[in-house]
């Protein structure tokens, strides 16, 4: 047990000297995993009725809950002090959506027809993050690392609602009502990965990153990442 510890010590003193140190530049693609609820976003399917009486619709019975993934780019720079360093970048997450089928009504009269309602949530965000980096070797090709800062990220939300009303005779044209709007904030952001080294300035990492976006329950991003030290 001793005899382990002290090589484990002395690896972590003998690292600095090991270390990749400078500046670096980096691009990467992935995909993002967003989980939430229509009420969190705010996006709530409403009733098409002239106010006071616009409110969340009392017919939908399905699950609010909404999740989709959809593909990320990142670009990213940052400067080494040896196993230590600093890291600013900006992601875009994609679009999020999701579509939700709403209660269909009938006029039991002749000629009444139905109708038939679709609702669509759909989420846009960026953002700006920084990070303090600390790295440790694996191996002599390979770095695991841990980044810990903030992101300033930035959304906007639109829910879309097509309604079809099916009736004898010629078909009828489904309109179409929507909302749109837009929020920021900074919170919390942490990532961990792997750096796999090429003997050149080159690398490729290997990345999962955790965001805390105030109006969902988990924004999570897996990706690759191409590197160029200087």
């Amino acid at each position: 047990m001793s005899k382990s510890l002290a090589a484990l010590v002395a690896m972590i003193l003998a690292a600095p000297s090991m270390a990749i140190a400078g500046p670096y530049l980096g691009i990467g693609i992935g995909g993002t995993r967003t989980e939430s609820s229509l009420t969190e976003l705010g996006l709530f399917p409403s009733p098409p009725l002239p106010p006071p009486t616009v409110g969340p619709d009392p017919n939908f019975t399905g699950s609010d809950d909404f999740t989709s993934t959809d593909v990320s780019f990142d670009v990213a720079a940052g400067w080494m002090f040896g196993w230590f360093g600093v890291e600013v970048g900006y992601t875009d997450f994609g679009s999020a959506e999701q579509r939700y089928a709403l209660p269909e009504s009938c006029n039991p009269n002749p000629g009444g027809g139905c109708q038939s309602r679709e609702w669509t949530a759909e989420m846009q965000m960026s953002g700006w993050r920084a990070f303090l980096v600390g790295s440790l070797p694996v191996s002599d090709n390979i770095d695991a690392y841990l980044k810990l800062g903030a992101m300033n990220w930035e959304a906007d939300y639109a829910g879309f609602e097509r309604n079809q009303l099916f009736v004898p005779g010629p078909p009828i044209a489904p309109r179409y009502t929507s909302v749109n709007f837009d929020n920021d904030d900074t919170g919390l952001a942490a990532a961990l990965g792997v750096n796999l080294k090429t003997g050149s300035p080159f690398s490729v990492r290997a990345e999962f990153n955790y965001y805390d976006v105030d109006t969902t329950d988990l924004v999570w991003n897996a990706q690759l990442m191409g590197m160029y030290t200087f």
